[in-house]
């Protein structure tokens, strides 16, 4: 059997999207996931030998002979790890002369990325040219194909779903300030009218605390976040506003309605703050589109 490193720290969407290979890797996966990160995922899954921390694994590592390296986070740190624990093959960013480099299997995604050798301009226009899902990228670069293997992440099994409570996550990353959308409280106050119950969410001291909060949810509206990961990963139907980032990235398990600015293609991965996009999406379309595609998932989910 494969002895895999698996090096993904953060952001903790992407961790989440990154499990879908604990379903697919034939052999025990060491994950090196950020202090922050690490209760994001499932300790007992059987592909799991151990997760580590990149200082745990700088230690405990050193000694350690892998059949497989993958890495795939776009940071010196976590490449010079990669480079330096022993491995037969490495996949992904890597670290050459001091920089950042990545590896030919896995230029496909990472041209795309701000670390592309093709440059930046190259790599905003790939992006948005680009019609394959992160998950088709990531099974790409390791010869395989994507079958819809979803995300396998921390569940508290002692937590249900509340009927008619729809989770709310109004908060996004400062990196993407267009990520933000101005209706979350227009369309709670339509949701409550309609009857149902709304649960803005939070942070909490622990993740999974968290994601608990998510679990109860049987209903979430959010943005490219977190919170629309996680409810895909436990089965929730998800209402997701695109106002920056790219819909086609993330594959929907026909559980996720995209809600796409009419603006994204001004607005694509900038860094400038603009009111009219984070307004581009009316509650009321939302809203309508809500109903829709909540009578649409509990209909599939009965046959």
């Amino acid at each position: 059997m494969q002895k895999i490193l698996l090096t993904k720290t953060g952001a903790a969407g992407d961790i989440v999207r990154t499990t879908v290979l604990l379903q697919a890797l034939p052999g025990k996966i060491t994950w090196v996931a950020g202090s922050r990160y690490i209760d994001l995922l499932p300790k007992d899954h059987p592909a799991i030998e151990k997760i580590l921390s990149p200082e745990q694994a700088a230690t405990e590592l050193k000694n350690e002979q892998f059949d497989l390296t993958i890495s795939l986070e776009e940071d010196i740190d976590c490449a010079r790890l990669a480079s330096a624990i022993p491995t037969k093959k490495i996949v992904g960013i890597y670290e050459k002369d001091g920089k950042l480099s990545y590896t030919d299997d896995s230029a496909g995604w990472f041209d795309m990325s701000l670390v592309s050798k093709k440059g930046s301009q190259f790599a905003k226009e790939a992006k948005w040219k680009n019609d394959a899902s992160f998950q088709d990228h990531l099974f790409n670069m390791l010869g395989m194909s994507f079958n819809g293997e979803q995300y396998c992440i921390y569940r508290n099994s002692q937590v249900k779903p509340e009927k008619k409570l729809v989770g709310i996550e109004t908060r996004s990353s400062a990196r993407w300030p267009n990520k933000t959308w101005g209706g979350y409280q227009a369309l709670t106050d339509q949701l409550q009218k309609a009857g149902y119950s709304c649960l803005q969410l939070q942070e909490r001291n622990n993740i999974s605390d968290y994601l608990d909060d998510i679990a109860r949810c049987s209903f979430l509206v959010s943005g490219d976040t977190l919170a629309m990961h996680v409810a895909l990963a436990y089965q929730v139907p998800v209402i997701g506003i695109f106002n920056c980032t790219s819909p086609t990235e993330i594959y929907d398990y026909g559980l996720l309605k995209k809600m796409v600015s009419p603006l994204l293609q001004q607005s694509f991965y900038s860094l400038e703050y603009s009111a009219e996009v984070v307004q581009s999406i009316s509650p009321e379309t939302v809203f309508r589109q809500f109903l829709e595609h909540i009578q649409l998932t509990q209909r599939l989910q009965k046959v």
